[in-house]
């Protein structure tokens, strides 16, 4: 792994770490978080989590563990509708979570940023409301204009 991938994945730790977001089964979260991570930009992830944050506060108890994933990937498939399958959970995941398998997981590989389109990243979050909800830089997320940022690699 890269130095900036190394960055790139504490930077979602923290997030996740912040807010105790892994549940009961860390196993299968990570597994989860993994793929996302490896299918999706990064700044896609961080919003959708943050997003996802934010919507867990008007619940209470705030949903947590692979509930909450979940609910991050379906945020990311709104904003990359292109349908493919990810990889498939290791078996060991998928005996602990058979609740995965019982929803579509379909996504793409983004290996090309250019074909996410950023008008379907819709957000009400500033870039300093992230920055609050996270305690990180919001420049890796959002451009000077307060835009979601597609490709990490174009951030300053």
């Amino acid at each position: 792994m890269d130095i900036q991938a190394r960055i790139n994945r504490q930077r979602v730790n923290h997030i996740v770490d912040s807010y105790h977001l892994t549940g009961d089964d860390v196993l299968a979260f990570e597994e989860y978080l993994t793929r996302l991570l490896n299918t999706y930009p990064q700044p896609l992830i961080e919003l959708a989590i943050t997003e996802e944050i934010i919507q867990g506060w008007l619940k209470i108890p705030m949903q947590k563990g692979l509930d909450f994933i979940q609910k991050v990937h379906t945020h990311l498939q709104v904003w990359q509708p292109v349908p493919e399958e990810l990889p498939p959970l290791p078996s060991s995941i998928r005996t602990l979570t058979p609740k995965i398998l019982e929803t579509s997981v379909v996504n793409v590989e983004v290996t090309n940023t250019a074909l996410v389109n950023s008008a379907l990243v819709k957000t009400k979050l500033t870039p300093e409301q992230f920055e609050q909800i996270t305690g990180l830089d919001s420049s890796l997320v959002f451009d000077q204009h307060g835009q979601v940022i597609i490709d990490a690699s174009a951030a300053p």
